[in-house]
């Protein structure tokens, strides 16, 4: 049986995989964690994760799913070009299964992953307005969007995103297994905008930040 990777950065959330991990190791799934090198990685949560291997110690024939938990503190993870590197390697890598939550969707898009694809994720509205390369005509009010080998999931939906994850994967578990489902995802419940000052203070730095130390970012592609 392949091995499911997990990558790991800078304030990750472990809460929205944490099903979709229990259950996959539960089931017998080998699983490694990965990150840009071998030290400690400290969670959104508070806990500190020593990762098992580097990203370029993965050998992705070995592997047949990506997961990428979400991200709170996204701009710091970005401008680390080993992230963007490490995922750049799928690119040409169909039959491996990436699977993308919250707002990890921005790794993937901003290492060419996402070009012409639809795409769904926890992001305010400002966010896919400021960066470009999110592609912001193809985000879609869906707490879980499937294309190609491609999986995207709004954080909330961490319940169904581990169960569709499992289902490409080829487990059968009853949709109850994490509890109760939300049985309507409005639009409402899956369009972000910032509101108040420390979230938009924060972002006009964070994003400042980017156009002056990821320039590329922001350039004209096509």
């Amino acid at each position: 049986m392949k091995k499911t990777a997990v990558m790991i950065y800078r304030a990750f959330c472990m809460q929205e995989i944490s099903c979709l991990t229990d259950w996959l190791v539960g089931l017998g799934k080998p699983m490694i964690v990965c990150a840009a090198d071998h030290q400690p990685v400290k969670t959104e949560e508070g806990f500190t994760v020593l990762p098992e291997f580097s990203y370029d110690e993965v050998n992705l024939d070995e592997i047949d799913c990506l997961i990428l938990p979400g991200i709170s503190e996204f701009p710091e993870v970005l401008k680390d070009q080993r992230q963007l590197d490490f995922l750049a390697r799928f690119k040409e890598r169909p039959d491996i299964l990436i699977a993308a939550i919250s707002v990890s969707p921005v790794l993937l898009a901003a290492a060419g992953l996402l070009n012409g694809i639809c795409y769904c994720g926890g992001f305010y509205q400002e966010v896919l307005d400021d960066l470009p390369f999110m592609e912001k005509e193809n985000f879609r009010f869906e707490p879980i969007v499937v294309e190609g080998n491609i999986m995207t999931a709004f954080g909330g939906a961490f319940r169904e995103f581990a169960l569709a994850v499992m289902e490409k994967l080829g487990f059968e578990v009853p949709a109850d297994t994490f509890g109760p489902l939300a049985e309507n995802w409005t639009r409402d419940k899956l369009n972000f905008t910032m509101e108040s000052e420390v979230e938009k203070t924060y972002w006009k730095n964070a994003l400042a930040m980017l156009k002056r130390e990821c320039p590329q970012f922001f350039e004209k592609r096509g």
